[in-house]
């Protein structure tokens, strides 16, 4: 295909400005947010951007940025005040009961504060409330409403169930990728990072909190900051490049190996399927699914005999790759990505990595990988 010539002008559509068919009409914000002169009558767009719609786009990747640099600080910060005065209120209970605490009190009240419920307690409020503070944060900067993020269109049940089972189908195909990973970086004398969640036999608000967490709290907020208000901003210029980089984006947060090979492909199907419905709503409960089937093993392997749990995975994962890969290989067959037009091209990645605050959001969180690592 030739490259149109770099004089060329097409006529700009302020709410679709590059003209691109493969992408939803209604999906991304009216460019006339970075380029304000497409309101006016006559006005074009030429292929190679100007230095004020550079620095309009570049504004907008930061804004983003900024925002879930935002939810991580505000989470680790109520993350600290929630351990530090619960520690501080147990050495007071603990000091009058017993007097002289023990030389390694410090380590006992670490211990009890993972075994015990409070533990998942802090994280569910810690993610919850920062998740949606930074939602509303980037709501306001970037002048969006919270309607915006739920014109649902063209939802069905059949549809959502295929949604469903590729999401469950990637969970377990990355769920093996992962095993087998780890176990080559492990032989090669590599540690992995893992974040896993325990649960106490019998200790059934430690299971309520948990479920609360991974089943509601976390998909509805981090679906809301994620294919909510950062894929909108980051598709801006293109829609393919949207959902491409949130997905990457939401992949590092979680800031280990074995959890960025699953929620990468998982956060690129998430991202199809709210531009594909103009809606954040589909991807929550995508989302709440991948994660209940995930809470449901952790379940069976607390509380059901061993063999019973062995019996359990094995027909799920074989119906799961079964139905799920039947419905994985129908969805790409039949749907595909928008494209990007060469005028999106120019303006998406090559602009956005200009971006100090993009690179300092990874940093940040690579940073924290690398300090797990350690730990």
């Amino acid at each position: 295909m030739p490259q149109p010539d770099p004089t060329d002008l097409i006529p700009a559509d302020p709410a679709h400005p590059f003209a691109n068919p493969t992408e939803e009409p209604d999906y991304s914000p009216d460019y006339r947010a970075i380029v304000p002169e497409l309101g006016m009558q006559g006005s074009r767009l030429p292929l190679l951007p100007t230095l004020a719609e550079k620095t309009s786009i570049r504004r907008y990747v930061s804004l983003t940025c900024l925002v879930l640099l935002f939810a991580f600080l505000i989470a680790a910060s109520i993350s600290t005040a929630l351990t530090l005065g619960i520690r501080a209120a147990l050495q007071q209970i603990d000091g009058r009961a017993v007097g002289e605490l023990p030389r390694n009190y410090a380590h006992i009240v670490s211990q009890y504060l993972e075994d015990s419920s409070l533990s998942i307690g802090i994280t569910l409020l810690s993610f919850f409330i920062a998740n949606l503070i930074a939602f509303r944060t980037g709501c306001a900067l970037t002048h969006m409403k919270t309607k915006d993020f739920f014109r649902t269109h063209g939802v069905s049940l059949p549809r959502m169930l295929l949604y469903m089972l590729t999401a469950l189908q990637i969970q377990v195909v990355t769920g093996y990728i992962a095993q087998w990973v780890t176990a080559f970086l492990n032989k090669a004398g590599y540690s992995v990072y893992a974040a896993e969640i325990t649960l106490q036999k019998g200790n059934l608000t430690q299971l309520a909190l948990t479920a609360l967490y991974t089943v509601v709290a976390a998909p509805i907020t981090e679906e809301l900051l994620m294919r909510g208000v950062t894929q909108k901003n980051l598709s801006r210029v293109s829609q393919r490049f949207g959902i491409l980089m949130t997905a990457f984006l939401f992949a590092v947060m979680h800031e280990n190996l074995q959890q960025f090979l699953f929620t990468f492909p998982l956060g690129i199907l998430l991202g199809y399927i709210t531009v594909r419905h103009n809606s954040v709503l589909p991807a929550i409960v995508v989302h709440m699914t991948v994660n209940l089937a995930n809470m449901l093993m952790l379940c069976g392997e607390t509380y059901l005999p061993a063999a019973t749990v062995n019996t359990v995975e094995m027909i799920y994962t074989l119906g799961v790759l079964g139905l799920g890969s039947a419905c994985a290989v129908y969805l790409f067959a039949t749907q595909r990505l928008p494209d990007q037009t060469p005028y999106q091209s120019i303006r998406s990645l090559r602009v956005a990595a200009t971006s100090p605050v993009l690179w300092l959001l990874i940093a940040a969180h690579i940073g924290m990988a690398l300090f797990n690592v350690m730990l």
